[in-house]
């Protein structure tokens, strides 16, 4: 007798990383007022904010590679495996400077987030 074959629901690195960081958020103030009972609520606030901010730039970062799988083919462009390749291809100062514009428009983006937080 076969058993069935259970489903396994795959879920991506990056949404379980922002669940940990909302429960962290949702008990920071909480497991700070258990270490410092001198804490005030701004130390508290202040913890959270920051959490806050790193948990808005995790959830931009996937709601943007969200949008850029659902709208890839639909705008006709090429899959992400020949972009890959043909990424292999270019010289290493345009490869370099593809790196340096994508880390820089990353870290823009993350001190956007905090920024617009604090």
């Amino acid at each position: 007798m076969m058993m069935p074959q259970m489903s396994v629901i795959k879920v991506p690195k990056m949404e379980i990383f922002i669940v940990i960081l909302l429960l962290a958020f949702c008990s920071s103030s909480w497991w700070l007022g258990q270490l410092d009972a001198t804490a005030a609520f701004l130390d508290l606030g202040i913890i959270q904010l920051f959490l806050l901010s790193i948990i808005s730039f995790f959830f931009f970062i996937s709601l943007c590679w969200w949008l850029l799988n659902r709208f890839w083919l639909s705008l006709g462009l090429s899959s992400i495996q020949t972009m890959v390749l043909q990424f292999k291809n270019l010289v290493l100062w345009q490869q370099f400077a593809l790196y340096l514009a994508s880390f820089a428009l990353l870290f823009l983006g993350s001190l956007l987030c905090l920024a617009a937080i604090f």
